[in-house]
């Protein structure tokens, strides 16, 4: 059993050495990239949603 955990461990690690890490800038600049979207997505629906909202409270009786 602890040979296998082991065994285990070790094929873990060598993965983890042909795994290719991005550098912090590439991570930051995507992460910034996200946030971006993220909140034009956030302002793009809340505006659609607002804009319906509207309109529709004038068109159906209340």
């Amino acid at each position: 059993m602890i040979s296998l955990i082991k065994k285990q461990t070790a094929e873990f690690m060598e993965e983890l050495d042909r795994v290719g890490w991005p550098t912090q800038s590439k991570v930051m600049s995507a992460s910034w990239t996200v946030i971006t979207i993220s909140i034009f997505v956030g302002l793009f629906l809340w505006g659609i949603d607002w804009i319906l909202s509207r309109s529709f409270s004038h068109l159906l009786p209340k």
